[in-house]
């Protein structure tokens, strides 16, 4: 029987990490976020605190001057790519282990082979910006159109990222099995969400 996958997508602010957290625990899987990154750390190349910084990030690539030439010779790697590939090549290592739960890093796109069951967690702005604000620690002194701003950095990066490292736009509805919105539902409602619809797949398929 082939691994149950479940990539998570979501806007900043969504509650998406939670639910894949959550759902990890209901399908008694693996869970993939934030591990990812002291995972490939353990390699050497990168301390996690690097990689942290540098992954679902897209940066503009280096082509060395060479005069007379109208094109580059050769293309220098950038961190952020070698940390795209390294994370690619761990996460499908770990999808072909075990069933898991794996949110962002165009694990959708990464795992498409494997069968995976997509999610897009999603919101509406004002909702995601008072999700994020009442997570602030007291004594912190952060503005709501502070938290607005980088709500919006963060969704943009991330779109940037997973347009470039693949073939599908991030937050198109043709690129996932389910769009979920968590304003009316919540966490909660994400999970039992999936949960039916991963039931409901499974009873189908096995027909």
């Amino acid at each position: 029987m082939e691994n149950l996958i479940v990539t998570i997508s979501r806007q900043f602010g969504s509650g998406g990490h939670e639910v894949g957290r959550i759902l990890a625990e209901r399908l008694g899987i693996r869970f993939y976020d934030k591990e990812l990154v002291d995972m490939l750390a353990k390699d050497g190349k990168y301390d996690a605190a690097f990689i942290a910084e540098n992954e679902e990030v897209c940066s503009t690539p280096i082509y060395p001057a060479v005069p007379g030439f109208a094109m580059p010779i050769f293309y220098q790697s950038l961190p952020s790519d070698l940390i795209y590939k390294g994370q690619a090549k761990l996460i499908r290592t770990l999808a072909e282990h075990s069933s898991c739960v794996v949110v962002g890093r165009c694990a959708d796109y990464i795992l498409r082979k494997m069968n995976p069951v997509n999610v897009f967690v999603y919101g509406s702005l004002e909702r995601r910006v008072d999700r994020k604000f009442s997570m602030i620690p007291d004594g912190l002194k952060i503005t709501r159109d502070e938290i607005r701003e980088r709500v919006e950095e963060v969704d943009n990066k991330r779109a940037r990222y997973h347009s470039f490292y693949t073939d599908k736009e991030w937050g198109c509805m043709d690129g996932y099995d389910i769009c979920i919105n968590t304003d009316q539902i919540g966490v909660a409602g994400a999970v039992e969400t999936i949960l039916a619809y991963v039931e409901a797949r499974k009873k189908f398929t096995d027909k």
